[in-house]
């Protein structure tokens, strides 16, 4: 069996890349922007069933032991070893079943038990259906049954008191049924995150609109609202502006503070027609990156005015995307109160790959198939345009091709960012 360390950090292989002197790297962009992030600090008691997606501000713990009681493995016969010294029957007395209350075994008996159900007291074994022969009141066993099998002991799995889930996870299906099973009918979780989107381009309308000139159907929009509701984000505003400096300093500032992250999308760039970097220059904002050696996607931002954190995405949809994937999901994470970040993994490439060396790439890829130890092996486009979305329509994750490498050959790992 190969085994691979987990991968902790992105190998960006930006450091020194020729081309890319005053860009910074991809992990060091991701630690900067976390930097900036706080997590939310007001938290609010939900019902299970309103708590999907939140995140843990409370420990989460058993009110009782589990479980509770001593029961039943599985179908059998709850007896006692030593009733069976060598071999020979038993009467059975009766059954019982989950849901019952606890009994008494008389000696020398057997009696009829079911998965779940409490252990009679005095029994100290359950000898399995399958080696039980039954005849009327009588049961013997093909094979005699050891003391202490099938039988699940108060407390083996939990102990009262005993932390279930600790502050940070974020809640999932599997987790809700964690919580249920401990007797939490209520959790502790953090507020949801407050969102506030800001697009910007003249040329922009919305898509099913008859379109005029010049102009272009807002991608970006749409995918940048589903990508906040998947997380859980409350989105409080999502507007498009003009292409104006003052326009857009106006509505940072207003919505500086009331919400815990602005996401904007276009203008992040340094031509005449961009104005998200003066606009931030005239607020005063903290910026902490501002260009990543990461293809497609260099001139994203991420700034900090008053209490929110403003990550500024580029125009081009497929540079929005991937930029919202490396660096908004683990924003979103910290802010929400969980550093989990997406889990990434080593696949093979199928084909032979090319690559500019100096930034970085993140290249949808699709999952392929297998090769012959069982590793993921994935295929991608040999160039991807960032304004052409189609390459994402069967793309199962990023590959990531380091800055300094020029050519991926068939077989090589890569690392691989699930979607």
């Amino acid at each position: 069996m190969t085994i691979f360390e987990p991968i902790k950090s992105t190998a960006c292989g930006c450091d020194g890349a020729p081309g890319a002197p005053a860009l910074m790297p991809v992990c060091d962009a991701v630690s900067a922007a976390l930097a900036l992030a706080a997590p939310v600090t007001e938290t609010e008691e939900v019902p299970l069933h309103a708590a999907l997606g939140r995140c843990l501000a409370a420990p989460v713990l058993a009110r009782a032991n589990l479980p509770r009681f001593d029961n039943a493995a599985m179908d059998g016969y709850a007896l006692r070893c030593a009733d069976l010294p060598g071999g020979g029957d038993l009467p059975v007395i009766g059954s019982c079943a989950a849901g019952d209350a606890p009994v008494s075994l008389p000696p020398g008996t057997a009696m009829r038990i079911y998965t779940g159900a409490p252990i009679p007291r005095g029994a100290d074994t359950v000898a399995m259906q399958e080696n039980a022969v039954r005849n009327g009141d009588r049961v013997r066993f093909a094979v005699p049954p050891r003391a202490g099998s099938a039988i699940r002991k108060t407390g083996e799995n939990r102990q009262l008191g005993e932390v279930m889930l600790s502050p940070g996870t974020r809640l999932e299906a599997h987790h809700l049924a964690i919580c249920a099973s401990a007797g939490a009918g209520t959790v502790t979780v953090r507020r949801r995150l407050r969102a506030a989107l800001v697009v910007t381009g003249d040329e922009l309308a919305p898509a099913g609109q008859e379109l005029e000139d010049g102009a272009i159907w807002d991608a970006n929009s749409p995918m940048l609202t589903a990508f906040c509701e998947q997380a859980g984000v409350s989105l409080v505003a999502a507007t498009r502006f003009p292409d104006r400096r003052e326009v857009l300093a106006s509505a940072l500032s207003a919505l500086s503070g009331t919400v815990d992250l602005i996401v904007t999308s276009g203008g992040v760039s340094v031509g005449d027609r961009d104005h998200l970097g003066p606009a931030l220059k005239d607020l005063g904002a903290k910026v902490a990156v501002c260009g990543v050696a990461i293809k497609p996607g260099k001139p994203v931002t991420v700034s900090r005015l008053g209490g929110s954190v403003i990550l500024s995405l580029p125009g081009n949809p497929v540079a929005a995307f991937v930029t919202w994937q490396v660096l908004g999901r683990p924003l979103l994470d910290r802010l929400a109160g969980t550093d989990a970040g997406p889990v990434r993994r080593h696949v093979r490439a199928s084909d032979l790959l090319r690559h500019k060396p100096g930034r970085c790439e993140y290249r949808p890829a699709r999952i392929v198939g297998y090769d012959g130890a069982g590793m993921e092996r994935i295929a991608c486009a040999d160039h991807v345009h960032s304004a052409d979305l189609a390459a994402l329509a069967q793309a199962d994750g990023l590959i990531l091709i380091p800055g300094d490498c020029e050519e991926v050959e068939a077989g090589d790992l890569l690392e691989f960012l699930p979607l």
